[in-house]
């Protein structure tokens, strides 16, 4: 029985290679779209400003990342990962600079591999949506 090899961002992630990857949107969330945006159906990314939406993408005791879409990377639009603190159960106290896609699975991957792999089938939902893709490419050009 042959197997096709793994390919797309599963056989990747985990990977230095992967570290640069970006989720590029083909679709800017607006307030009239952003349900399509959701996680699991449920989760909405929220105003983080004028511009940009932030949505959680992991949680847990001692390690947090939040999805950030805003037009950040050559002002095209990226979901990119920035780690929180977060205390009191809801008040974020500090945000790191923005990394790619990439950088934020990867984090998660050493932490919680299903962790990691439930956000990649969002993004791979995503994609098959045509809201977004994978790119490799874009964060060499910055």
């Amino acid at each position: 029985m042959n197997q096709e090899p793994l390919s797309g961002p599963e056989a990747k992630m985990g990977t230095s290679a992967f570290e640069n990857t970006l989720f590029v949107l083909d679709k800017v969330p607006t307030q009239d779209n952003i349900d399509a945006f959701a996680m699991q159906g449920n989760l909405n990314p929220e105003p983080f400003d004028d511009v940009a939406w932030a949505m959680p993408g992991y949680l847990s005791d001692d390690y947090n990342i939040f999805l950030i879409f805003a037009p950040n990377v050559l002002d095209r639009w990226t979901i990119t990962c920035a780690q929180v603190e977060i205390v009191n159960g809801n008040e974020i106290t500090h945000m790191s600079n923005v990394v790619p896609t990439g950088t934020g699975l990867n984090a998660i991957a050493s932490i919680s591999k299903s962790g990691a792999i439930e956000l990649l089938a969002y993004f791979k939902t995503l994609a098959a949506n045509g809201l977004g893709h994978f790119d490799e490419n874009l964060w060499k050009q910055v």
